[in-house]
């Protein structure tokens, strides 16, 4: 049973509404001149109501008038149960029917059918025909079960036995989640001599605290929470279920409007996409097409939008349909709420629904996958809308997920822990990877090695940066690395330094590249310490460059060619002799340069910078200024050296 409950109003205008609010908490919701003067509410109403049990509940006075249906809309979302007033001289009117329409599509869960001003029948028997007719038109309603008390608001008759039935069945009032994130919808905004900006609203889940920070959208700003009121009491904090005004530090008056949402900062965002199941009402008169313009009503928000018909052609009066609301102005959405609309004009109800997600793309018609993945959303399976963002985004942090998925910490643990054991994701350390797209990936992955592979059939591999390339763009280095290593640990690649290769692959030359092979090697241990550019090298054998470098890169690999850098290479031999010559060097000298290792060469410049930065490279030597020094200073150095094949 909650503590704090909502209770509203609902009926055709000047049904006594307000009246049957004052009679029972002592409050005048009519606080506009205007409404003192004609008679009838304009705007919402709002009061504190102490229940027999001594459970406090708001009440909301919204407007009957069709040309205030909007201020209605306002204030209609969000309450836990309904008093549907109907004048029992006036009997079921056009605005008691658009009203239960309404209250049925944003599937209000419980109410009370009051017979209002029943001072003014003079026949008793008057009043058993009234409630017979109400009983008539509320059938199939969700009102159709409810209990009807006959009131007036002017002798108080029926009053105690109103309360009484308020009383017992706001008692059926499941308690709403105070530890979810915020979420306020703002019905009012006003200023306040020496208090500044002031909103107020339901709070639908949480708590608010005074002195923190909240976002308001869709403004996009933060502001800091001065002071707060509960039914016209400061208190510190407020939680879900209570009527709150709000005041604001850090925002001006006219920046905020009504359909403004307060909300933990980074929990909620405003969106001009909302897909939908919309029920268009039986009497809405004609069918919808594709793209109709309407006026939409969500929370405390409205705008106008056109309706995407995402799995029919048209929707008939009485039917459903899957759809796509898209906004001309952006409203604060939320898995699970429901919406109003009205034709544009002239402006009737005539249909409604429930968002299944705050929209992230332009959804196409008829598409399998779409449809799919609605109708996922629509099961309530809560894993749904994280898997689906998994599956468009790939990849997503986990500190993302706990400020955006709207979610109980505990309870979005457990659903990314079954995600995971049913193989639809995968950790990678804070990072969540879609299950499907990380084995696509594996799959790619083995794809460009065999391709590789049969095309470049001598190399020892592909290079890690190379192989990555062939990814999408999205696929974070360490997802990558992941990826590698479990592909390793399933014997399914190998991993060697820089490269990467399927696994059991070894490179096979055919017997003309093995003919080839001994040309090229030939001609390097001919040329000693003076060997060819790659260039060179290509045109003295005749081969073509791409096949050419194959060659090296596979005579290298069996350590019978060292590559020094990408146009020069040496013969294994001539390179072990340079390694000798520099072992020697360093037994009777602290330095090298660059000129005394030509000489002991017998080669160029060109050919000598090259070989001491592959020394470098190896760790055999460093640069100090313009010369080399030992890697390490010691008598080991010619040891170490000596270990050191260039590989």
């Amino acid at each position: 049973m909650s503590a704090y409950v909502i209770v509203g109003t609902a009926g055709h205008v000047d049904h006594g509404k307000t009246a049957l609010i004052r009679a029972l908490t002592g409050v005048d919701t009519d606080r506009l001149r205007e409404e003192q003067e004609r008679g009838i509410s304009i705007e919402l109403g709002f009061a504190p109501f102490r229940l027999p049990s001594g459970r406090l509940a708001g009440v909301i006075d919204v407007p009957g008038h069709e040309k205030f249906i909007h201020n209605m809309l306002a204030g209609i979302g969000g309450i836990d149960l309904v008093l549907l007033l109907v004048d029992v001289m006036e009997g079921v009117m056009p605005q008691t029917r658009e009203h239960v329409e309404i209250m049925q599509l944003l599937r209000i869960p419980r109410g009370v059918v009051v017979l209002a001003k029943i001072d003014l029948a003079e026949d008793p028997d008057w009043l058993d025909l009234v409630e017979e007719e109400v009983r008539e038109s509320l059938s199939g309603t969700f009102l159709e079960s409810a209990p009807y008390v006959r009131v007036s608001a002017l002798t108080g008759e029926g009053l105690a036995e109103l309360r009484k039935v308020i009383d017992t069945l706001t008692g059926e009032v499941p308690e709403r989640d105070k530890n979810a994130p915020l979420r306020l919808p703002v019905d009012r905004v006003f200023s306040m001599t020496g208090f500044g900006t002031v909103v107020t609203g339901t709070l639908l889940a949480g708590r608010i605290i005074v002195g923190e920070n909240v976002q308001i959208l869709p403004l996009g700003r933060q502001a800091r929470i001065r002071q707060l009121q509960v039914y016209g009491e400061e208190v510190t904090e407020a939680v879900a279920g209570m009527r709150v005004a709000v005041n604001l530090s850090g925002v001006e008056r006219e920046a905020l409007e009504r359909g403004s949402v307060l909300a933990r900062p980074g929990f909620l965002t405003s969106v001009t996409l909302l897909d939908a199941r919309l029920f268009l009402l039986a009497g809405a008169g004609k069918a919808m097409k594709n793209m109709t313009r309407v006026h939409v009503y969500l929370g405390t928000g409205r705008t106008v939008g056109r309706v995407v018909l995402v799995d029919c052609e048209e929707l008939a009066p009485g039917g459903a349909a899957l759809v796509q609301l898209r906004l001309e102005k952006p409203l604060v959405a939320y898995r699970g709420d429901r919406f109003i609309i009205r034709s544009y004009s002239p402006m009737t109800t005539i249909g409604g629904g429930v968002v299944l997600q705050a929209g992230i793309r332009r959804l196409k018609r008829f598409k399998e996958e779409v449809l799919a993945d609605l109708e996922a959303l629509e099961k309530g399976d809560p894993a749904a809308p994280l898997l689906q963002r998994l599956r468009r985004e790939a990849v997503v942090s986990l500190k993302t997920l706990e400020k955006e998925a709207g979610l109980p910490l505990e309870q979005l643990r457990q659903l990314l822990e079954r995600l995971e054991r049913e193989r639809l994701l995968e950790r990678v350390g804070e990072l969540l990877a879609d299950g499907t797209a990380t084995q696509e990936w594996r799959e790619k992955i083995m794809a460009v090695l065999t391709f590789f592979h049969n095309t470049n059939r001598l190399s020892a591999g592909m290079s890690r940066a190379e192989l990555k390339a062939s990814l999408p763009k999205n696929v974070p280095q360490k997802v990558y690395d992941y990826l590698l290593t479990d592909l390793e640990k399933a014997l399914k690649i190998t991993v060697c330094e820089d490269l990467v290769a399927a696994f059991g692959h070894r490179p096979e030359p055919d017997a003309k590249e093995t003919e080839q092979l001994v040309r090229i090697e030939r001609l390097y241990r001919e040329k000693g310490f003076t060997p060819p550019t790659f260039r060179e090298m290509t045109e003295q054998t005749g081969l073509k460059a791409g096949h050419a470098e194959s060659l090296v890169n596979y005579l290298a690999l069996q350590g019978r060619l060292v590559r020094l850098d990408d146009e020069l290479a040496l013969h294994h031999d001539f390179f072990v002799r340079a390694r000798e010559l520099l072992c020697d060097h360093f037994q009777k000298n602290r330095t090298l340069s660059a000129a005394d290792f030509r000489t002991k060469l017998g080669t160029s410049r060109k050919f000598v910078l090259p070989l001491l930065e592959k020394f470098d490279h190896l760790k055999m030597t460093r640069r100090q200024g313009l010369e080399r020094v030992p890697w390490r200073l010691g008598p080991d150095f010619c040891a170490e050296v000596q270990r050191n094949d260039g590989e």
